[in-house]
């Protein structure tokens, strides 16, 4: 095997260090039950119209992730929303 010309020590075609295994998610999510493709497309858009929803802080909105590992947002699934979730604090706003 020939000497790599940049490391006279080391020959070509090996890796000093495997490669990385990178997962990326290929397609968007519903926001509503989280699947790629809803089982039931008009109760997910009926659920989506009554639901109240709050732009995805991890990407901002956008959908896509912001750390570069995945095609897709790893909170939101690509779907740029999260539902808003009301938690009743007794005390507070009374």
């Amino acid at each position: 095997m020939p000497i790599s010309l940049t490391h006279p020590d080391r020959p070509t075609g090996t890796s000093a260090l495997p490669a990385p295994k990178i997962v990326r998610r290929s397609v968007r999510t519903c926001p509503v039950c989280g699947k790629a493709r809803c089982q039931d497309q008009t109760a997910c858009r009926t659920a989506y119209g009554t639901t109240e929803w709050l732009e995805c802080p991890a990407c901002a909105g956008s959908g896509y992730d912001t750390t570069g590992f995945q095609l897709y947002c790893p909170d939101c699934g690509g779907a740029k929303v999260l539902e808003v979730e009301i938690i009743d604090t007794p005390g507070v706003g009374e």
